[in-house]
């Protein structure tokens, strides 16, 4: 029983989790990395999604999600963020409420604007007992400690010039439950820490505007950016131990100067992943193209 409660219980547990920590997008150097759906990108910024939609493939039960998320530039290489998700569960009645509220923070570590290059740190804390009991919120909490990369192509040679549209984004964490088991009736839950890993390969169309107006520190991104996402969690203990669940995540990202529109599939790597194929679609603001000099930049410079 302890082994088909956990079994059920982490893939929603954690893709949802996955699905509430966006970063926003950021230029490094001439490279511009949009805001990734299933995976974080390296760049801190200041950001608002508005309720996304994400239908998580079918498992023991139908969930939709509407997450919620705003990040704030604390300085121009620091941000903080808030993450609310609204759940809505059909195990044959429906179900609904909020889940454990997220923070999350990233710092920009490194970067190189010749090479596109850039490398953060940070991660989330999910806040055990601020969610629904209704859906089965978690009474404890769990920190993620989180690396963050971008690389684009842009240095490559001539020779290789096709490949210099292309932006790889990757993540690595390992989350950590404050409580290593929980107990709801006679069944008894496992919460191992879990490394989270994934990253995303997009080909970016992108084609920069320098607004005449506003000046080359105004510049802004606009076209379309195919990619496909890779978001996976390994439990490190546990009798799941080395069994990776995760998902697969082909899609496309319309980018503008004010926002952003992007829809991906989500198809499970395996069983233990879930059933059939979801739907993850994000509507995301840049503030510090829409507000640059109010809300939209970093409180301290």
């Amino acid at each position: 029983m302890a082994n088909r409660a956990w079994y059920l219980a982490v893939p929603s547990f954690l893709l949802s989790l996955v699905a509430s920590s966006e970063a926003s997008a950021s230029y490094v150097g001439d490279r511009f990395f949009p805001s990734t759906l299933a995976t974080v990108v390296p760049t801190p910024a200041d950001f608002v999604n508005f309720p996304q939609l994400t239908q998580l493939p079918d498992n023991t039960s139908r969930e939709i999600d509407f997450p919620f998320s705003y990040s704030k530039l604390i300085t121009p290489d620091w941000s903080v963020s808030f993450t609310a998700n609204y759940r809505m569960i059909d195990k044959g009645s429906t179900r609904a409420g909020f889940d454990d509220f997220v923070l999350g923070t990233q710092y920009e570590l490194y970067s190189s604007a010749e090479h596109e290059f850039v490398l953060s740190a940070g991660g989330t804390l999910a806040l055990g007992g601020t969610g629904s009991s209704d859906i089965g919120a978690n009474s404890f909490s769990t920190l993620t400690p989180t690396v963050y990369m971008g690389k684009g192509f842009g240095d490559l040679s001539d020779s290789m010039a096709w490949l210099r549209p292309v932006n790889v984004t990757a993540t690595l964490g390992v989350a950590l439950p404050t409580e290593s088991t929980t107990v709801t009736g006679t069944t008894r839950v496992d919460n191992p820490n879990i490394l989270q890993w994934g990253f995303a390969l997009e080909y970016s169309l992108l084609t920069n505007s320098y607004p005449a107006d506003k000046g080359d520190a105004h510049r802004f991104a606009e076209g379309l950016v195919p990619l496909v996402e890779f978001a996976m969690q390994t439990p490190l203990g546990g009798p799941s131990a080395g069994e990776t669940t995760g998902t697969i995540n082909p899609g496309v990202i319309w980018v503008g100067e004010y926002s952003q529109l992007g829809v991906e599939a989500i198809i499970p790597i395996n069983e233990s992943s879930g059933r059939d194929i979801g739907v993850r679609a994000q509507l995301h603001f840049y503030l510090g193209n829409i507000f640059s000099n109010v809300i939209g930049k970093p409180i301290f410079d």
